[in-house]
């Protein structure tokens, strides 16, 4: 006989400065003037309100299960880089997105997401929650606290959107 599981999910542990530390290193390792970027974390969407599907046909690598986003007021531009939160490893190539390559910058009314888009057809589709819960293995939930740089981070969208 095995015990039965609880019925009720356990709440996230709370991630701290370590998992912000973590989330840093992925970045810094693959991104040049890294010290020059605010960054937030941000989770990946698709169709309106709806989390990015994991399924993707074979010919495809697997979609980042996060994203990494740095930003910086001057000049402006933003670095998204892949994530993959099981291994809190980067996940592909970061994409460097400004006003020389930014075709489209917007927020969704639906659901508050950022969509970015660039000149080469790349376009990315995020949120940016201010106590997000990154999954980073069975079991193993962890709040990010990112209150205040989702304020910062959404001021700069506001200004990075009214230059597209």
């Amino acid at each position: 006989m095995t015990p039965e599981e609880p019925h009720e999910t356990a709440l996230p542990f709370d991630g701290g400065q370590g998992l912000k530390n973590a989330l840093r290193r992925v970045f810094d390792g693959q991104i040049p003037n890294y010290g020059d970027y605010n960054l937030v974390f941000a989770a990946p969407r698709t169709a309106a309100g709806s989390r990015r599907s994991t399924r993707v046909p074979a010919t495809q690598p697997p979609a980042p299960s996060a994203f990494v986003v740095g930003y910086r007021w001057k000049p402006m531009e933003l670095m998204i880089a892949p994530v993959d939160l099981a291994a809190i490893t980067g996940a592909g190539v970061p994409v460097e997105v400004n006003m020389t390559n930014l075709a489209h910058a917007l927020q969704w009314d639906d659901d508050d997401s950022f969509e970015v888009g660039t000149s080469t057809g790349r376009i990315f589709r995020f949120d940016v929650a201010a106590e997000p819960v990154l999954d980073i293995g069975p079991g193993t939930p962890l709040l990010l606290d990112q209150e205040d740089d989702c304020l910062d981070f959404t001021a700069f969208m506001d200004a990075f959107i009214a230059m597209a």
